[in-house]
């Protein structure tokens, strides 16, 4: 009995030892389970009433209570409102609304935020500087004025020319603004008063000059870059007027007034023209300045001096060029002809960039020194120095491959074509890349050799640095007495340059899409499926498009359109959809052609639409989406660029889901089609652009006509002959269905050989077409052995 007691004494303790850590969750959860029981909603029952229900610890406070209280007929709990107040039964009863009882409004305190439409405007973010010339004649092709606009346009923020009269026509690339008065003092108060409306609160530093002033962009832009904002600044060529103790800048040199001056004086220009009454403006200038900021005209600011040249009766001999003055000068203003400003900014640039180089020269050997006292792990000074270092390749998916090329050709650009005739911009590249080289090795070796060939090139492309160049080459001794060939090994790296952006009109997605969809009598029922998504995504999600389907018929289907139209059935299908759709915008036109191609369709239908309608060409394998749409809309501006997206084009279904069901939509994966280059039925442009490229075209081809033109890629060499960038990109969102491709014998011998190179990569890829190959000779081979052994081949 003793034994068995110890036995179950141990076991209850290695139980209790087991489950130790869970004695904590189980005591939780029973607690837990009581309180819900307390808490529990009581009901207390009503002789009169309805039950009222409470919760909590309120319930027993209540019961509590009430046994102390006699009960009374009609006796109920009632709780208070949000502001305190005591509810009553009669709070409870409902209330029956109907439609026209008035709806009170809403007390909404919350008031709108209005947000700027760049965010640079609600941070306060303002461009650098503000640049205005003062035309004292005509602009003409050999003026200063185009001279100055060729110089400065690039580097300053902006840059607005002000004329007395408006100048016509407009020369590109240039905002001239028309005062209207030809009194030098009125015009210069309308200048600032014009820069003040319209650029006041744009722009860190704002300078006006005359049209006879060169200044070298790039040192204009390091002295503004180099003072502090936030002070009153008026700087020029101070000259002191004694009488009316005032230091004006020299109008003819030109001046700089910050942008905490402007807002000060801003609003007082006109005020100071109504008082303006001496002969001098830079004077009247002055006077308004420091009426209301006290400053006056002053050469430096913070270190920052504004020194000027007068170039007046310069020839720019060698000995001119060798002036200090003129090489440290800011500003060189009596600039007289065109030809003098192009000397100048020549001369500007050459000294500059020998300034660049000796401070890359500087800062390279400041690296290669310092290295040395750097970790074991970084002391070593990858080539070039300065230049960050090869990509380090972790896998074998990141490494870059390297492109062999000769003098001829080139390998390894792509799969497809494993070799390729040098041509292009690929030569020109291979073409600066030797002729560097030798220039260099001639550098070196003074002179000593000329190329013989070039044996071996290789160029590949890295992202964190640039394009690498490794050349093997022969060279041929220029020495009399060693007349031999040797080989040296060079390496060249065109380094990434420093990210510009590039300014863009602005552009929103609300902008009026109208599809252009040919359909031809083979295309019928695709244009069913086309149909449904336009009604799945334009219609019904109410989306800014109209659709118009450009029905193509061959002459002899045009005879018989009164009798047998082979787009009937269609056309009902289509007015079926407008009565269904009462809010859709489908229309559609018959066209009558032997070679349909998209300018000739273009020209019968840019008649029927006003210049700011955007044009999107499509076709009608097209999967639709908002995506498509609105990325159209973007990359298309007005007078500005067309957009030629690249589609993903599927692969032939019975080829690629041959063993598996067809999903029904298409996926960007590999295997299931390609972006295809050659494909240019797919753009968008406005049609103001369309007509401004086809008057051009006609005049490079004149008395032509759209005959010759058989090929989609005729579109987009239109417009590349145009005056508007033309955008040629992959565009995940353009899906397009499979089909078949028919390459017209009468196309030009290159074009049709690109059409079937491009419907043969159309069908499947490789691997697929090999192993089509396959399995279909491995059904042969099961037929042949069948027949053998029926006894038909003997």
């Amino acid at each position: 009995m003793f034994r068995r007691t110890k036995v179950t004494t141990k076991m209850f303790r290695l139980i209790f030892v087991r489950f130790k850590p869970t004695v904590p969750i189980i005591v939780g959860l029973c607690v837990g389970f009581c309180l819900s029981i307390i808490c529990y909603p009581v009901g207390l029952m009503n002789t009169d009433g309805p039950d009222v229900g409470c919760s909590g610890l309120d319930n027993l406070l209540l019961a509590g209570r009430q046994k102390s209280k006699k009960m009374v007929p009609g006796f109920s709990i009632s709780g208070t409102d949000g502001e305190g107040n005591p509810l009553n039964d009669e709070d409870y009863e409902p209330i029956l609304r109907t439609g026209n009882d008035p709806q009170k409004p809403k007390n909404n305190d919350k008031r709108a935020v209005v947000r700027t439409r760049y965010v640079s405007a609600e941070l306060h973010i303002r461009e650098k500087l503000f640049v205005g010339v003062i035309v004292k004649g005509d602009v003409y092709p050999e003026s200063t004025t185009i001279g100055m606009n060729k110089t400065l346009a690039h580097h300053v923020s902006k840059i607005v020319f002000f004329a007395r009269e408006k100048q016509e026509p407009t020369p590109e690339n240039m905002e001239i603004v028309s005062l209207g008065v030809d009194q030098s003092i009125m015009s210069v108060f309308r200048v600032w008063d014009y820069i003040e409306t319209h650029h006041g609160n744009d722009f860190d530093w704002y300078l006006l000059i005359p049209d006879t002033v060169y200044l070298y962009g790039g040192a204009l832009m390091d002295f503004v870059g180099h003072m502090s904002l936030g002070h009153d600044v008026y700087m020029g060529m101070p000259v002191l007027e004694e009488d009316k103790e005032i230091t004006y800048c020299k109008k003819e040199a030109g001046y700089l007034l910050s942008s905490n001056l402007m807002q000060k004086v801003g609003s007082h220009w006109t005020e100071c023209m109504e008082r303006a009454w001496s002969s001098l403006p830079g004077l009247e200038v002055a006077r308004c300045i420091k009426q209301y900021t006290g400053v006056h005209c002053s050469n430096s600011f913070e270190g920052s001096v504004y020194r000027a040249y007068n170039f007046q009766d310069k020839a720019l001999s060698p000995r001119d060029f060798e002036d200090k003055r003129l090489q440290n000068a800011l500003a060189i203003y009596h600039v007289i002809d065109q030809r003098s400003m192009y000397k100048l900014h020549k001369f500007s640039a050459e000294v500059a960039l020998n300034r660049t180089y000796k401070e890359i020269k500087n800062l390279q050997a400041s690296i290669e020194e310092s290295s040395q006292y750097g970790p074991p792990e970084s002391r070593k000074v990858t080539w070039p120095t300065g230049y960050p270092p090869p990509f380090n390749v972790t896998t074998r998916f990141e490494v870059f491959e390297w492109e062999y090329f000769t003098m001829t050709h080139i390998f390894g650009t792509s799969d497809q074509e494993p070799k390729l005739p040098l041509t292009g911009a690929d030569k020109l590249d291979i073409d600066e890349v030797v002729t560097t080289s030798m220039g260099r090795l001639n550098e070196k070796y003074a002179d000593a050799f000329t190329l013989g060939r070039l044996v071996n090139g290789y160029r590949r492309f890295d992202p964190t640095r640039g394009m690498e160049y490794t050349l093997d080459l022969e060279l041929k001794m220029t020495s009399q007495k060693l007349k031999k060939s040797i080989q040296k090994r060079v390496h060249l790296l065109r380094p990434l340059n420093k990210v510009e952006m590039i300014p863009m009109p602005y552009v929103t997605e609300q902008t009026r899409v109208t599809l252009i969809v040919p359909v031809q009598v083979d295309s019928q029922d695709q244009l069913k499926v086309f149909l449904d998504f336009y009604t799945r995504v334009c219609i019904e999600a109410n989306d800014k498009s109209s659709l118009m389907m450009i029905f193509i018929y061959s002459p002899a289907q045009a005879q018989t359109m009164a009798s047998e139209d082979v787009f009937g059935k269609l056309k009902g299908f289509i007015s079926y959809l407008e009565k269904k759709h009462s809010e859709a915008q489908m229309s559609w036109l018959s066209v009558k052609t032997t070679v349909p191609s998209l300018v000739a369709l273009m020209d019968v239908i840019s008649t029927k639409f006003t210049d700011n309608v955007l044009f999107l060409l499509t076709n009608v394998f097209t999967e639709l989406s908002v995506e498509f749409l609105n990325r159209a809309r973007m990359n298309t501006i007005n007078e500005w660029q067309v957009f030629f997206p690249i589609p993903f084009t599927q692969y032939d279904p019975n080829i690629i889901y041959n063993d598996t069901p067809d999903p029904g939509h298409i996926t960007i994966i590999k295997g299931s089609g390609i972006f295809d280059k050659s494909l240019y039925e797919h753009a968008s442009f406005y049609r103001s652009d369309y007509v401004t490229a086809r008057k051009l075209w006609d005049e490079k081809h004149p008395g032509v006509g759209t005959d010759h033109i058989q090929s989609d890629l005729d579109l987009f060499e239109m417009f590349l002959n145009a005056k508007v960038h033309v955008l040629r990109a992959v565009d995940p969102a353009l899906k397009q269905r499979f089909k078949e491709r028919f390459c017209r014998p009468t196309l030009r011998e290159d074009r049709y050989h690109q059409c079937l190179a491009s419907r043969a990569e159309g069908l499947a890829s490789r691997s697929q077409l090999a192993k089509l190959i396959w399995s279909s000779e491995k059904d042969l081979d099961v037929r042949i052995k069948t027949i053998q052994r029926k006894g038909v081949v003997h």
